[in-house]
């Protein structure tokens, strides 16, 4: 089978998704299938750039912001000759993939890289996501707990399928007991979106006094580097707390550390789980995050119950405090959970059962399911436009802005927002540093904006170009 894998990243940034549809390519490659690696071009954002790897896969690169890019990205997909179109994207690009598979014949198959609802809070405009879902022939999901997420008439095409566990590192357990100073170490971009790294900081500045042979490390890069440094100085944590930066390989320092924390609310699946859980490290998270939640059972780790430092600071206390043989037994749980559940065999297994079964739908039916929603549309003489998507989505009644599924998850994440009034970088005594902190984090927000600014000024030039070469055909005539 020749397989069209859409990542808009690919060339651009090294993240979870990136990193998942690289594993899934790879190990389809090796069982005979044809691989097509379809992403946006563009130099990368990120200091390890997927694109400075060598891949034996076709690459088709593509722009589909504007009409003619769109129009390009449609005719790529009908001549590249694949069987199947795999998209894991998130944000609103999930809205552009039923308009240039329009028609093709190629099957739709929406690998879901986030927990479902982000598309309810994070203003991704869920009518319109779900009426694209409506348009799929097939959805692979992260974690079962992600179901109930999913508008009932979707879920019945929905396959349960995460990530292939790493397989079990060679741990010294001998040196993890002995050594005389220990680490807790987080692993992610410094991203205050989902990864929410001042979570953690906040909840190791109200440990580090009580624990001063502790060390916090975080393995990352991202646009608020500048931000959680200043905020390790603001809180009085700075000799404690290490940054590494974007790394090739962090095994190193998953070997290094006793405590895995992600202090994430919301994550897609959270490989660094997987990861963590490798070296045999106890595992820390939040409730309210599904992957945490799902992982961390008991005698696994801790879960902080409350979206707060506190709550957090509570739980690896806990940990903090256990002997380093307790340590290790909760570790050493956790990875053996992560093997049965995740074994890479079975996982690689699944994920070639669902591309053969939409492959046997589809050629059983005639056409795709989005060929069908849009025969319909034409017959029923509505406008076969993107527009109508959002009319699809429309008659699922629950999962808008005005359920009960969005008003918690809003509850959740503004409850996390309001603690960050109790923390010490705003005490009263302490508002000099509380400001020049906010300048910081206004700084790393103008940067961005500088950013959007640039590619913006750089797409109305060539609008303006485009615009005048027109007129001046026309004026010819």
């Amino acid at each position: 089978m020749r397989i069209g894998f859409v990542s808009p990243d690919h060339l651009r940034d090294w993240h979870g998704t990136t990193r998942l549809i690289d594993l899934l390519a790879t190990e389809l490659s090796t069982r005979g299938h044809d691989i097509v690696l379809i992403a946006k071009g563009g130099r990368a954002s990120s200091k390890i750039p997927v694109s400075a790897r060598t891949y034996p896969h076709d690459l088709i690169e593509m722009d589909w912001e504007d009409t003619r890019g769109r129009e390009a990205a449609a005719r790529a997909l009908r001549e590249s000759g694949i069987d199947l179109c795999v998209a894991s994207v998130g944000g609103k690009q999930i809205l552009r993939l039923p308009s240039l598979l329009k028609g093709s014949a190629i099957p739709f198959v929406f690998a879901d890289p986030h927990d479902p609802r982000v598309r309810t809070f994070a203003d991704w405009q869920p009518y319109e996501s779900y009426g694209a879902l409506a348009c799929t022939d097939a959805i692979q999901t992260l974690l079962p707990e992600y179901l109930e997420f999913y508008p009932a008439p979707l879920r019945s095409r929905v396959r349960k399928i995460g990530v292939p566990a790493p397989p079990p590192a060679d741990v010294d357990f001998q040196v993890r007991r002995t050594k005389k100073a220990h680490t807790i170490i987080a692993v992610g971009r410094l991203n205050e979106t989902m990864k929410r790294f001042s979570l953690l900081l906040r909840a190791f500045a109200l440990l580090h006094e009580d624990f001063s042979d502790w060390n916090l490390k975080l393995v990352g890069d991202g646009p608020y580097w500048e931000f959680y440094h200043e905020m390790t100085r603001q809180l009085g944590i700075a000799d404690h707390v290490e940054f590494t930066g974007a790394l090739h390989d962090p095994a190193p320092h998953y070997q290094d550390a006793d405590i895995f924390c992600s202090p994430s609310l919301i994550e897609g699946f959270g490989l660094v789980f997987g990861e963590a859980a490798a070296f045999a490290l106890p595992l820390v998270g939040y409730h309210f995050c599904a992957p945490a939640a799902s992982f961390v059972q008991p005698g696994m780790g801790m879960l902080a119950r409350e979206c707060t430092p506190q709550s957090l600071a509570d739980a690896l206390r806990a940990l903090m405090q256990a002997s380093p043989e307790e340590r290790e037994r909760m570790g050493v749980r956790a990875r053996e959970a992560m093997q049965s559940r995740f074994r890479a065999d079975k996982v690689y297994d699944a994920w070639e059962k669902l591309f053969w079964d939409v492959r046997k739908q589809t050629t059983e039916t005639g056409e795709t399911t989005l060929d069908r929603i849009w025969r319909n549309a034409v017959d029923n003489d509505a406008q076969p436009s993107d527009a109508r998507l959002r009319h699809i989505g429309e008659e699922w009644e629950g999962f808008g802005p005005d359920s009960a599924l969005w008003t918690e998850t809003v509850l959740e994440s503004a409850a996390a927002e309001i603690t960050l009034r109790d923390d010490p970088m705003t005490a009263a005594e302490q508002t000099v540093l509380d400001r020049e902190a906010e300048n910081t984090r206004l700084r790393c927000e103008l940067i961005r904006l500088r950013q959007d600014y640039s590619a913006l000024a750089k797409k109305y030039e060539a609008l303006q170009r485009q615009l005048h070469t027109s007129s001046g055909r026309r004026s010819r005539r």
